[in-house]
């Protein structure tokens, strides 16, 4: 009788625990959940309209695609800045939340600014941390141990359900009301980590993880991982860009303002299933390979894109963003995970978006406003579409189809 009751006290406890750190799961999970919708919630906002804002305001083609491209080129030396300062960090979380207040102020501060030049200026103080916030994020969420298909997918819902409510809402109140959806986006996410970061613990490294922070330059020897990052500078940086003239593609295939807004809501929310799936398919056809198809994908949808489609034909089509970006922008970043050490994966993100993302969003966007202005939008996606097939064919030679061995954690 006493055993049974030892037994049974044991099996109480057991399942008390158990159903505590399921709890501590669900409470995490769904803080990633909303970390992502708001953090893209406010990239959706804002970015797929600048553009027409800007348009509105008097500024160029050209004019705008330096102030994009500049506000990335400040984007490639703060995210990696940042990266390393965040590895080293006694609180991550902490240090992620002054980033997040950091970018919010700075988008506030653009709204009072109409002057070419010192909206250039504020704009690369904008992605000097909203760049490292949103690379610093994924970082975190594999360090949580989260599955980062999973929860990156509420960033597709999220950017999706942010460009539709702008889209509509400046429809009646005119484009300067991004400004306060941006604003208002990163402040929730800021109050979500900032909970986060109340509840986590400082860390304090040890003498050997002092050491291998030390050593993130390393991670350039690893020539798989540069083959990668190189390969992601003709993918990202297309897909980035697309978000600043797809606005023009549609207008000039008969869409309006509002409706802009409607196609990235179908486009980007079909990002969210595949993104869920990237796992799954991953499974059955090998990350590597999975990732080249969504690679292709792309380069097809962009050279159509460059044939002028009319805005009912890109809605109708909607899904293949989803199948292309859904799945390149996850696997990516598990490529990256499973080819970089643990220690190093902070740091190893953080240059993947500076390099991979950041320095080639810059010449999309440089080069997409200089066409612009000769071409119009189909010239701009002819150009994306020849981007992403160099992607392809280095990511062939570089023999990156090819499965790997995840390396150690």
């Amino acid at each position: 009788m006493t055993q049974y009751l030892t037994i049974s006290r044991l099996f109480n406890i057991f399942n008390t625990e158990s159903l505590c750190y399921n709890r501590h799961m669900k409470k995490r999970n769904l803080n990633y959940l909303f970390i992502y919708i708001f953090s893209f919630g406010g990239l959706g906002a804002f970015i797929p309209l600048l553009g027409q804002y800007l348009k509105l305001n008097g500024f160029t083609g050209t004019q705008i695609g330096t102030i994009t491209s500049a506000g990335t080129a400040a984007a490639i030396f703060a995210t990696t800045f940042w990266g390393r300062l965040y590895n080293s960090s006694a609180n991550k979380k902490r240090f992620l939340l002054k980033l997040i207040l950091a970018a919010a102020f700075f988008c506030a501060s653009l709204y009072f600014v109409h002057t070419y030049i010192l909206f250039l200026l504020l704009c690369c103080g904008l992605y000097s941390f909203q760049a490292p916030t949103m690379a610093l994020i994924d970082a975190m969420t594999i360090e949580d141990g989260q599955v980062f298909g999973a929860a990156r997918k509420w960033g597709a819902v999220g950017f999706a359900l942010g460009v539709f409510l702008a889209g509509k809402v400046s429809e009646i109140t005119g484009l300067p009301i991004i400004f306060f959806l941006y604003v208002s986006c990163f402040l929730i996410l800021a109050g979500i980590v900032g909970v986060m970061s109340a509840g986590a613990q400082d860390e304090i490294p040890t003498d050997a993880e002092k050491i291998n922070k030390v050593r993130k330059t390393d991670i350039y020897k690893n020539r798989r991982y540069m083959k990668l990052v190189i390969c992601a500078f003709f993918i990202n940086g297309t897909v980035i860009a697309n978000n600043t003239y797809f606005g023009f593609l549609f207008i000039q295939g008969g869409g309006s303002i509002a409706g802009i807004g409607l196609a990235f809501l179908l486009m980007a929310g079909s990002e969210a299933p595949f993104m869920a799936w990237a796992d799954k398919l991953a499974g059955i056809f090998t990350l590597e390979k999975t990732l080249l198809a969504a690679m292709c994908i792309s380069t097809i949808r962009f050279a159509w894109y460059s044939t002028y489609p009319s805005a009912p034909l890109l809605l109708g089509l909607f899904v293949l963003q989803g199948v292309s970006n859904g799945i390149a922008l996850v696997e990516f970043v598990r490529y990256i995970a499973k080819t970089v050490e643990g220690e190093n994966l902070g740091f190893a993100i953080s240059a993947y978006y500076a390099f991979g993302s950041s320095l080639s969003t810059i010449f999309c966007l440089l080069a997409g406003g200089i066409i612009l202005d000769r071409l119009n939008a189909g010239g701009v996606y002819g150009f994306f579409s020849c981007m992403n097939l160099m992607g392809v064919i280095i990511y062939i030679a570089g023999k990156l189809y090819k499965n790997q061995e995840p390396a150690k954690k």
